[in-house]
């Protein structure tokens, strides 16, 4: 030791000594407070040169111990793979920060740099956000591979020309996907009119809605040489005249925030495009249907797996109002699906609407048919979800494979009766599913004035339902649904005997914005605890078993405006009751609980508790949005200088 601190003595002297040698003592009696402070700056920069220096000398052993890593005995394919993992999401479109990640691996070691730079397919997908040597680097890396591209314009700016259109338009022939967000029309001329041969897919996006001193497309972009593209996207693309659209290899055709659209252009669309796989419409208004009204053979696209209709309106003659219940009608007796796995579907069937229910459901997947198709089957253990919600004007449902997966089924009926809600859910989330059933998730959107305290209870005999949820209405006032705790307190015994409900399997009560305390909680606790204990031990065989599953214990979640707990009760006396698991106050949605000594608000978790918010199944169509993967340890170090 005595010998590393004499050595280490040696060399702090002789940095010193070379400095002095190059610059003078500089702390003479003649010198001031600035030339001192001046010196001093001047040996920070030698001493960081120095360690600079160092750590490339020494970055040979860096790379050395690093070339024996156990990571580099794998075959040459699987590192290539990890790297794949590490750079693109499981969508094929680059993660965040991409360039920093590859540049990480590039600078590991030399194996690792050599492996990128002979992996083309590592450098095809290029950003106008990406340094322009960086982009240099990479168009001559992919070699003859074709090329994914994205542009981020900004609204307002008058650019006359852009370094990264200027680079890759050399390479026009090897243009595959392209992605133009808030493109200057002089960009537009100069870059996207000329035909690009190899052109797959193309996603156009503006935030105000139009191309700032440009001609409309698409007739304009390449050359309206769009027949082989596979992949269409347009948001908010509203110069965009459809009638000049001529595609035939589509798979997929996203248009959202269109105004007069004429419906049967769409189809027409559709029609050239059979193997469509992916149709997603949001936020479009049709212009007055006045097309002659003939009956239509319905179109069957037999590999259409993804179907989105959302926010549709069309407008009539009469004052130019927007109908929303006619153009899905339409759509939906137009189009047929037999092979979709992914439904999402919104309308509106108001007082003034000829539509009914019935006419809609007929017209919709079955939920059961979607989990089911292609030869599925739905596991025992991992029955699907499904979120059913109640409003005073309207109903929804929200359906998944397990709860942390994407909606495969989400439905929204404006306008719509109750009862047509719960009908529809007996029918299509119970009886047709004749061994696992879903699920269910209950919420009900209640205020005094429509919704009774039976509505909340219409479907309480229903073993499948394990979570309930009642939130208050603000725009009527704080509702008063303190029968709520007194009606799951007390069983509901049918003629021979037997305990039927309320919500036998209930495993989780949340309760936002309504007026109820924690003594009619309390009671509720002690009084459903005590029967359903029972229940879940009555029995044996088969029977036993089925029970066992309500003795599962009960969380209770109170969100907004629930805090207000009467102070003699604490979270722990309600938790000592039989049959509850847990207890959380969640005011504003953030995670604070009641104290279990004094029914204070602590703010010890921070981890929220409610339902997460489902993701939506397809990555951002802008690419690069992934989020990032957790950080790999590899047993590699890479070092600090230049490899």
């Amino acid at each position: 030791m005595h010998d590393f601190d004499g050595t280490v003595e040696r060399c702090a002297e002789d940095v010193i000594k070379s400095f002095i040698n190059l610059n003078g003592p500089g702390t003479g009696m003649e010198n001031t407070f600035g030339d001192i402070s001046a010196m001093l700056d001047k040996f920070n920069d030698f001493r960081a040169a120095i360690a600079t220096a160092v750590s490339t000398k020494a970055s040979r052993w860096l790379r050395r111990r690093n070339s024996l890593a156990p990571i580099h005995k794998l075959p040459i394919e699987i590192i290539q793979s990890i790297f794949r993992h590490m750079l693109f999401a499981s969508s094929g479109r680059r993660r965040r920060r991409f360039v920093a990640r590859l540049q990480a691996l590039r600078s590991t070691s030399s194996l690792w740099r050599e492996l990128i730079d002979r992996t083309p397919s590592f450098w095809v997908q290029l950003s106008s956000e990406d340094h322009i040597h960086f982009v240099s680097e990479a168009l001559q890396k992919s070699q003859n591979l074709t090329l994914q591209l994205k542009y981020l314009g900004k609204f307002g700016n008058e650019p006359t020309s852009s370094p990264f259109l200027e680079k890759a338009f050399v390479h026009l022939d090897r243009w595959e996907y392209v992605a133009i967000q808030e493109p200057h029309g002089i960009l537009v001329e100069k870059y996207f009119t000329t035909p690009a041969p190899r052109l797959k897919g193309m996603v156009l996006s503006t935030q105000m809605g139009f191309v700032e001193f440009g001609p409309s497309p698409p007739g304009l972009l390449f050359g309206g040489n769009l027949a082989n593209l596979e992949e269409f996207r347009a948001v908010r693309w509203k110069d965009m005249n459809w009638a000049d659209v001529h595609c035939h290899r589509l798979t997929v055709l996203e248009i959202e925030d269109y105004f007069w659209l004429d419906m049967e252009t769409l189809f027409g669309i559709i029609a050239e495009n059979m193997d469509l796989r992916i149709l997603r419409m949001h936020f479009i208004t049709f212009s007055e249907y006045t097309h002659p009204p003939r009956s239509h053979e319905p179109l069957v696209l037999p590999r259409l797996t993804d179907v989105t209709i959302t926010n549709i309106a069309e407008l009539t003659s009469e004052n130019h109002r927007q109908s929303e219940d006619v153009p899905v009608m339409r759509m939906l007796q137009r189009l047929r699906f037999p092979a979709c796995v992914s439904f999402t579907v919104e309308i509106g069937v108001y007082g003034v609407s000829d539509v009914t229910p019935e006419d809609f459901f007929r017209l919709i997947p079955r939920p059961i048919e979607i989990f089911t198709r292609g030869g599925g089957q739905v596991s025992r253990s991992k029955p699907p979800v499904a979120r059913v919600k109640f409003w005073p004007y309207g109903i929804g449902c929200e359906a998944f494979g397990n709860a942390k997966s994407s909606p495969k089924y989400s439905m929204v009926l404006n306008g719509a009766h109750r009862s047509a809600g719960v009908e529809w859910t007996r029918r299509e989330l119970v009886d047709v599913w004749t061994e696992t059933k879903p699920d269910l998730q209950l919420r009900y959107w209640v205020d005094d004035e429509r919704t009774k305290m039976d509505d909340i209870l219409d479907l309480q005999d229903l073993v499948s339902v394990v979570e309930l949820e009642v939130d208050g209405s603000p725009r009527f006032g704080i509702p008063e649904v303190s029968g709520v705790a007194q009606r799951l307190g007390t069983p509901v015994i049918s003629a021979s005997g037997t305990i039927t409900g309320p919500f036998l399997r209930l495993r989780t009560l949340r309760l936002s914005k309504c007026a109820i305390d924690g003594k009619e909680l309390l009671r509720m606790a002690k009084e459903r605890g005590a029967w359903i204990t029972n229940v879940s031990s009555e029995g044996d065989g088969e029977q036993q078993e089925a029970n066992a599953a309500i003795g599962g214990g009960l969380s209770i979640i109170l969100g907004e405006g629930m805090k207000k707990f009467s102070k003699t009760i604490t979270r722990r006396d309600i938790l000592a009751a039989p049959g509850i698991k847990d207890i959380k106050v969640l005011e504003n949605h953030d995670s604070q609980l009641v104290d279990e000594h004094d029914g204070s608000l602590s703010t010890s978790s921070q981890e929220s508790d409610w339902s997460p918010n489902y993701p939506e199944s397809d990555e951002d169509r802008y690419g690069d949005t992934s989020s990032d993967a957790e950080t790999v340890d590899t047993g590699v170090t890479p070092p600090s200088g230049s490899d």
